[in-house]
């Protein structure tokens, strides 16, 4: 295994390198404020698919950074809007593994005498390890249940240092007045837990008709279910990261249920997760038009080939369209 050794270029070196490749460059002042605020390695990923094949070391006749611009544009416009559709999502995912696990009638717990008529698992359910599957990590996930909500403990004595404030008014209120127990209800815990915490909650529920009563308003399997949230929180990170959409293949795909068999053709391209999201939409947010929105993003990017995303050729006319 060789040692790498390159060392760093300073930006006139970089914005001569890509010049030389052939770039057609009309107003030099743009592409060195691009290298200096974005990066080249950043512009890299949205340069790659002009380079031509199969060295990628020079540029396709004809290529100009205004072409790259606009498609670099295009996808921080289109992450804004997939973060303003998860938001919805995640907020309705949330609510409703709320209020199944706290305010439904649930069977009883697993060491309860066969026949045991059913219980509402109330405030504090998610501190029974029980109402888990047996390979749920239990133990990390209140680990970091406490990280989210302050809890500390003393390096000596190992006993808990309940917090004291909370950048979460609820939070601090039930300090305040309560702490016993010493965690907060679970509807408060929901609130502070990232959307990959509850995509490991939601598939490590132990009761199966809880699940799948959570996914039914989706018309999903539990399975499915658990598959499209964690492709969602995938999804989220990659935002949150101000990564790349445009012509990505994505390592985690949402599984296809057999009624969008027709309508997937990519899972993991984002053709397959831009699906998801209008999917759940319909139920956590009903009335916006995420569909419409997207279309006008791609009507005022024309550069932009909805192939690169895994689009087919008449992909308007069917379930995108109106």
């Amino acid at each position: 295994m060789s040692l790498y050794a390159k060392p760093a270029n300073s930006l006139p070196a970089l914005y001569a390198k890509i010049v030389s490749r052939g770039l057609s460059v009309e107003k030099p002042d743009d592409l060195k404020t691009a290298l200096e605020n974005i990066g080249y390695y950043r512009i890299g990923g949205y340069a790659y698919p002009f380079l031509t094949p199969p060295t990628r070391k020079v540029f396709k006749p004809g290529t100009t950074w205004n072409q790259i611009a606009r498609i670099y544009e295009f996808d921080r416009e289109l992450r804004l809007l997939v973060c303003d559709a998860i938001e919805r999502i995640e907020v309705g995912i949330r609510a409703r593994i709320v209020s199944a696990t706290t305010m439904e009638a649930l069977p009883a717990s697993a060491t309860a005498l066969p026949g045991a008529a059913p219980v509402i698992w109330g405030s504090h359910w998610y501190l029974d390890a029980l109402r888990f599957h047996p390979k749920f990590d239990h133990g990390k996930f209140i680990a970091n249940v406490e990280k989210e909500v302050g809890v500390k403990y003393a390096p000596v004595t190992h006993s808990r240092i309940l917090p004291v404030g909370h950048a979460e008014k609820f939070i601090e209120h039930y300090y305040t007045k309560y702490g016993n127990p010493y965690l907060p209800p679970f509807w408060m815990v929901a609130e502070v837990l990232t959307l990959g915490s509850l995509s490991l909650l939601y598939n490590g529920l132990g009761d199966s008709s809880l699940k799948a009563r959570i996914a039914q308003p989706f018309g999903l399997t539990a399975k499915v279910m658990t598959s499209w949230l964690h492709s969602l929180s995938h999804l989220r990170n990659i935002c949150a990261h101000h990564g790349r959409l445009w012509n990505r293949t994505f390592s985690i795909s949402p599984k296809v249920p057999p009624h969008l068999t027709a309508t997937i053709h990519a899972p993991n391209r984002f053709e397959g997760h831009a699906t998801l999201l209008v999917e759940m939409l319909h139920v956590t947010a009903p009335a916006d038009n995420w569909k419409a929105r997207f279309r006008a993003l791609i009507a005022r990017f024309p550069e932009v080939d909805p192939s690169a995303m895994g689009f087919g050729p008449s992909w308007t006319t069917t379930f995108w369209q109106s």
